[in-house]
């Protein structure tokens, strides 16, 4: 009588336990994979504000094939604003800041999609200045007319 009694009350906390603890291991996948793609994401950021900046070709396709190779809910964008001073005063105003966001949007298929996860949402932004000093850029003409008008300047003293 005992011994089928044991048994179950095994059955009844293996029934109790065993969702919570499916529930745990679920949760802590999405969390840790929450965490890769947010790091992910930051990098992604870091690299297209840069590239923004530097007047370089876009790569934004590939930046949201790195984060997520499988799925396109990955939208990357970068920009200028207005111009701002970085040198002292009798310098030129330069290209200004680059701004670039990354916004990630996962739905957890690959654990059946439960309803009780709701999808992850990364959004990253950076702000900074990345200043193109080449012959085309706002910033480069601006130096160089600068330079040119301080040895025109040495010259005619």
């Amino acid at each position: 009588m005992t011994n089928s009694r044991n048994m179950g009350q095994a059955i009844v906390e293996t029934a109790l336990v065993l969702p919570i603890l499916l529930i745990l291991i679920l949760g802590g996948y999405a969390s840790a994979r929450t965490a890769f793609l947010k790091s992910r994401s930051e990098s992604a950021v870091f690299a297209e504000a840069l590239r923004a900046g530097r007047n370089l070709p876009g790569i934004e396709r590939e930046l949201s094939r790195s984060i997520l190779p499988d799925d396109g809910s990955v939208d990357i964008q970068a920009g200028q604003k207005r111009k701002s001073r970085l040198l002292p005063v009798p310098s030129p105003l330069l290209a200004g800041k680059t701004t670039a966001s990354v916004m990630v949007g996962k739905q957890w298929m690959e654990i059946g999609a439960p309803r009780w996860l709701p999808a992850a949402k990364i959004h990253q932004g950076t702000e900074f200045h990345v200043d193109c000093w080449g012959k085309e850029s706002s910033s480069g003409k601006s130096i160089r007319r600068w330079i040119r008008g301080l040895v025109v300047l040495g010259a005619i003293r």
